[in-house]
């Protein structure tokens, strides 16, 4: 690290002697170039004063011609004078200005990429392009709300993180990615040629963004820690994961047979409120306007809040009613259940002695705001029940998925068979399984950035090819070439293994995972 230290402290001072010397010669030339204007003017005038004070002197057809001698001596010895100094001044200021134009080229150069980094960056954020949603500030990764093919469920997608990206891929290869996505994921095509709006100009300015914030090599290193634990706690967590989601569907089935019943004892209520608002005698100006209407009778408001008193009352009433029916499936903190509870937006009361019920929102806002949130839950109920078939045929056909994949529990793992299979200690079968779902499943089991519930068999390819069968073995006899192909990654439209072909879509893990690493997860591979 110190070494590190005092390379980027080199680089630095390097950086502000260009620097300098750059801001040196500009001025220099500067200086010379004024300099040299002078004595061309200098020149000029000298030459006006003369042919003016002979002008003076005697018409020129009355004067007698300049000598030989003066022609060839006196004249011709100043205009050779003003050429040799002419010539000087550009024998000095050519050398100096190709002495320091690589300094400025370097200089300009730094800023263009200065200036495309901070362009990146707002491209990158929530103002650009939303990048940032999905991959998190400062691109460490995060996820994404995304329905899984195979199930029909909304998952929460795991998005890779882009800060150590460059160990992994070409600049060229991240281009590819952003513009033209990668079909069946969250990631969408940015690129113009792709579909998307970013233009490449843009797409280049992100990439810079990118490699301003790369962690280290030893960063990079350092993080496969977390990745293995990461990844272990997934397999660990996946039939905790997954009752969850069981439980989850089988709640909210409960709640769509129930909604023609909720719709019944509800459906009424925006009207109820609406008519409380602008009636004769229940309403106030205040209270109509709510409705975009006119109160012709209003009636007595104690508290003068722009409530009557009667529709204060009937505003509690109708808040009572969505209190008890308009639940809500929340899940309960610390397990895999959920329950109904009911809205905090209907918890209110309306006092007709105080326009400040609550203590803080004045009793007029509070019944439009009731009034907008009924109108939006009882919408939203309406359409339930329109399309409850719907509902259901999406959910029971998620419902059974969960429960095939609670039975089935593809994302766990033997992991003493593991070792026996590897020939290696069991906690090197539970690092090299760790290692293997941290980097390589999401392109090599399909599922897996779905989540546990959705993983398919270990190896069953995505959208890298199917390792199950011995597939492994059989596009790389030699074990060399199979762990060359680990480190260094692939080329577009360059052979690898037996019959290979590169797309450039297999990543280079030699720079951020050891050698024993990597050899772990080739046997592991291997045995698949």
């Amino acid at each position: 690290m110190n070494s590190s230290a005092t390379i980027l402290a080199a680089g630095g001072d390097d950086a502000v002697a260009t620097e300098r010397g750059s801001s040196l010669g500009a001025y220099t030339l500067i200086a010379i170039v004024i300099v040299l204007l002078g004595w061309m003017a200098y020149l000029y005038l000298n030459s006006r004063r003369s042919r003016a004070a002979a002008h003076e002197a005697s018409p020129s057809n009355l004067s007698p011609p300049i000598s030989d001698i003066e022609l060839e001596n006196k004249k011709l010895t100043r205009v050779l004078r003003a050429a040799l100094f002419g010539s000087i001044l550009m024998a000095v200021i050519m050398p100096w200005y190709a002495f320091n134009e690589p300094g400025r080229q370097i200089a300009f150069a730094e800023s263009t990429v200065e200036l495309d980094t901070e362009e990146g960056a707002h491209w990158f954020s929530v103002d650009g392009f939303q990048c940032v949603n999905c991959h998190g500030p400062g691109a460490v990764g995060g996820s994404n709300e995304f329905t899984e093919p195979r199930s029909g469920i909304t998952s929460a997608w795991a998005v890779p993180s882009l800060n150590d990206i460059f160990f992994r891929y070409e600049a060229d290869e991240v281009r590819h990615w952003v513009v033209y996505g990668r079909d069946g994921t969250p990631m969408p095509a940015n690129g113009l040629e792709g579909g998307g709006a970013m233009t490449v100009q843009e797409v280049d300015q992100v990439i810079e963004y990118l490699k301003s914030i790369q962690i280290s090599q030893q960063d990079a290193f350092e993080k496969s820690n977390s990745i293995v634990s990461l990844a272990l706690t997934q397999i660990s967590g996946g039939e905790k994961t997954t009752q969850k989601l069981i439980n989850k569907y089988t709640i909210d089935i409960e709640a769509v047979e129930a909604s023609p019943g909720v719709l019944d004892a509800v459906g009424g209520l925006p009207d109820d409120l609406r008519d409380l608002l602008q009636a004769p005698g229940t309403c106030t100006p205040a209270s109509a306007a709510l409705v975009n209407t006119t109160c012709d009778q209003p009636g007595s408001d104690s508290d003068r809040d722009g409530l009557t008193d009667e529709a204060e009352r009937g505003l509690t009433e109708i808040a009572a009613i969505s209190y008890a029916e308009l639940v809500v499936v929340t899940g309960v903190t610390g397990t895999v259940t959920y329950e109904f509870t009911s809205q905090d937006a209907y918890d209110i009361s309306f006092d007709p002695q105080n326009g400040f019920t609550d203590g803080e929102t004045a009793d007029l806002k509070s019944a439009e705001d009731l009034m907008d949130h009924l109108d939006s839950d009882v919408l939203l109920l309406n359409v339930t029940v329109e399309r409850q078939d719907a509902f259901f045929d999406d959910l029971f056909s998620g419902l059974l998925f969960l429960q095939n994949s609670f039975a089935q529990q593809l994302w766990d793992f033997d992991f003493d068979a593991v070792a026996a299979e590897m020939g290696v200690p069991f906690e090197d079968a539970q690092l090299a399984v760790g290692l293997f779902n941290g980097y390589c499943a999401r392109c090599h089991t399909a599922g897996y950035s779905a989540g546990s519930p959705f993983v398919q068999s270990s190896g069953s390819g995505a959208w890298g090819p199917s390792l199950i069968g011995g597939k492994a073995v059989l596009q790389f006899p030699d074990i060399a070439d199979h762990t060359a192909f680990v480190v260094k990654g692939s080329e577009a439209a360059s052979k690898y293994g037996i019959n290979g072909l590169g797309t450039g879509r297999m990543p280079a893990f030699g720079k951020i995972l050891s050698d024993s690493q990597i050899e772990l997860i080739i046997k592991y591979e291997r045995t698949l």
